[in-house]
């Protein structure tokens, strides 16, 4: 018989049912103090040749022949039971069955799907153990069950507040052994505290919420602003008369909801007590154990709603910290970024969307009123995003000289910028032009050529100049102005950018989307999409993938770019947080109404906490102290 385990993530489970038959016999222990238990959210299924068995995040499947389903059996209720280490250890009579029962033993401890707890526990009732439904939780959760039911027992949570919500925390403390102390509260919120830790809820008329975890003054002031979020009024805190008697901006308390809000506030102390995972964050993990999102976590809320009762977690960026650099930047990654920025409910952004936009031959998806053109459904969202968080921090252009722009990266930003930089000064730069032939035979060049003067019948024309570092500035123009632009490192790439942003543009317009004037750009420093080597079709090439490749030009090119501006002028780096670029709008150059402040500062803090970059550069040109874009 030849054991095989194979590892694989899953979800959750039935278990395998109990059995006559005994393990080999082996030596007693005396008066073991701890005993090994299988936890009990893990589960098994027979396979034709041997036992898969699932827990909570993991699964794994041994094969060897119909006798490991057997040996499972008498295995998996012997530790239902619980077997002390030393019986544990002790090897079997049969030395083929031990194999087996050493390989299920080592998966089970691979995959965390054994614990190790006092001798009675759940069994009977004692002073010093938890009642059985609690023991049982714990056993399930945590890596040290008693020492977890200690820390519970030790703590007193003090529960701030009146009414159901309150009086569900309440309840939901007491039921896991952890003294509940309720004090009259002084706003529309449940404080749920333990020393500096606390969480903050409340019931609307039809939504609820639970904070993430924070100190006392904190989570009362996320509180009123997630509030504010969920209603969509200004201001959501509520007031307090003389009385004490809370006038807060809510209806009538449902009960079911009130349960779950309450319950769900108590169930974030217990484990922020126990020192278990916020639930939060295994809710944001795979079955497996890795996360969901690449790079930090987001604090998150917990959103419960009514018809039918429902509750979900959802990213809550003012709670959230800068990451540490690094994060990855491919398109993936960024996509998952993009959910917190525009998280339906919570996010400070508009989730960027295809709707029903036509998808050939461009790629659009819409952010608000901003729309974002790609080769890719998720290039199109990345687009989206980044043009409506300029529109709110008022940096869409190039004033008096400072280029601004928002990237998934520090590269991508500045590449963003030297290229508006210099686009609105290329014509005071010694350029070449371009012949035609430098790019009308480069796959991608020509098809969205092909897409916007045939397809869309647009009768444009192509300026093309490369800068004396090499670099080249495409730009597609009509008899009544320019239609679109891009600066690349070949002229191949330069057109097809500016190509396809022109595309996305009239594609747009003829699905009757609201447009705004003047020339539309693309960058190649963005990410963008291409399989792994062992997924590409034998048939395809790279020009099947473009602008995948493009990126890989970048640091050569922001180089170049560096070099064509220098070369006339001074180009300075600015700070490059994005609160440096909250900017009120010139009157003569900025939209007619400037952007909220209180807007921007959010956004800019939410672009920061998930990764996302801003640059800021100056150009002065060598004649003049200055220039206006």
């Amino acid at each position: 018989m030849t054991l095989q385990p194979v590892t694989q993530p899953t979800g959750r489970q039935p278990q395998a049912g109990p059995t006559s038959r005994q393990l080999p016999a082996v030596p007693a222990d005396a008066a073991p103090e701890s005993l090994v238990r299988l936890r009990p959210v893990v589960f098994a299924t027979p396979t034709a040749k041997g036992v898969h068995v699932r827990g909570w995040s993991s699964s794994f499947t041994v094969s060897g022949g119909s006798g490991v389903w057997k040996v499972w059996q008498v295995l998996a209720r012997q530790l239902a039971g619980g077997l002390s280490p030393a019986r544990l250890a002790a090897p079997a009579a049969r030395p083929e069955v031990d194999r087996v029962i050493r390989l299920l033993l080592a998966q089970l401890r691979e995959h965390d799907m054994l614990v190790e707890v006092p001798v009675g526990w759940g069994d009977r009732e004692e002073p010093g153990l938890p009642p059985a439904d609690l023991a049982r939780w714990l056993e399930s959760v945590a890596a040290d069950p008693a020492a977890a039911w200690d820390r519970l027992r030790a703590a007193t949570v003090t529960v701030q507040g009146s009414g159901a919500v309150a009086a569900s925390a309440a309840r939901t403390l007491t039921g896991t052994g952890i003294a509940a102390r309720p004090t009259a509260g002084t706003g529309p919120d449940t404080v749920v505290r333990v020393g500096d830790t606390a969480v903050a809820a409340r019931c609307l008329p039809e939504t609820g919420y639970v904070t993430p975890l924070g100190g006392p003054d904190e989570v009362t002031g996320h509180a009123a602003a997630i509030a504010a979020r969920l209603t969509g009024t200004p201001d959501a805190t509520g007031t307090t008369d003389a009385t004490g008697t809370t006038d807060a901006p809510v209806g009538p308390v449902v009960p079911a909801l009130a349960a779950l809000v309450g319950a769900a506030a108590a169930h974030r102390i217990i484990c922020a007590v126990a020192g278990l995972p916020d639930p939060a964050e295994e809710a944001a993990t795979l079955p497996g154990g890795e996360p969901v999102v690449p790079g930090p976590y987001h604090p998150s809320v917990l959103v419960a709603r009514l018809d039918p009762v429902r509750a979900s977690y959802h990213p809550w960026l003012p709670a959230a910290r800068p990451p540490v650099p690094g994060l990855p930047a491919d398109i993936d990654a960024v996509t998952l970024r993009l959910d917190a920025l525009g998280d339906p409910v919570l996010g400070p952004l508009p989730p960027a969307l295809p709707g029903d936009l036509p998808q050939i031959p461009a790629m659009l998806a819409l952010a608000g009123p901003a729309l974002g053109i790609g080769a890719t459904a998720d290039a199109a969202r990345v687009d989206a995003t980044l043009r409506y968080a300029e529109t709110v921090l008022g940096v869409t252009g190039v004033d008096d000289g400072v280029a601004v722009a928002v990237g998934v990266d520090a590269r991508h930003a500045a590449g963003a910028a030297l290229r508006r930089l210099v686009h609105t000064v290329h014509h005071e730069l010694a350029t070449d032009p371009v012949d035609e032939a430098d790019w009308a035979s480069a796959p991608a060049a020509r098809r969205w050529w092909k897409a916007l003067t045939l397809r869309f019948a647009v009768p444009a024309r192509v300026l093309a100049h490369r800068l004396p570092a090499g670099a080249v500035h495409a730009e597609i123009v009509t008899d009544a102005g320019p239609l679109a632009w891009a600066v690349e490192a070949t002229a191949a790439d330069a057109v097809a950018m500016a190509a396809l942003a022109a595309t996305g543009v009239a594609q747009a317009r003829a699905a009757a989307v609201d447009v705004p004037a003047g020339p539309a750009s693309l960058t190649g420093a963005a990410p963008a999409w291409r399989p792994a080597d062992q997924h590409l079709a034998p048939w395809t090439d790279d020009s099947w993938y473009w602008p995948a490749g493009v990126v890989d030009s970048e640091q050569r090119l922001q180089a170049a770019l560096r070099a064509a501006l220098t070369a006339d002028g001074t180009l300075t780096d600015l700070p490059q947080t994005p609160g440096s670029a909250v900017v009120a709008p010139r009157p003569d150059t900025g939209p007619a109404s400037p952007p909220d402040t209180g807007e921007a500062a959010a956004v800019a803090h939410a672009l920061t906490v998930t990764g996302f970059a801003v640059h800021r550069c100056r150009w002065t040109a060598a004649t003049a102290p200055g220039r206006g874009a």
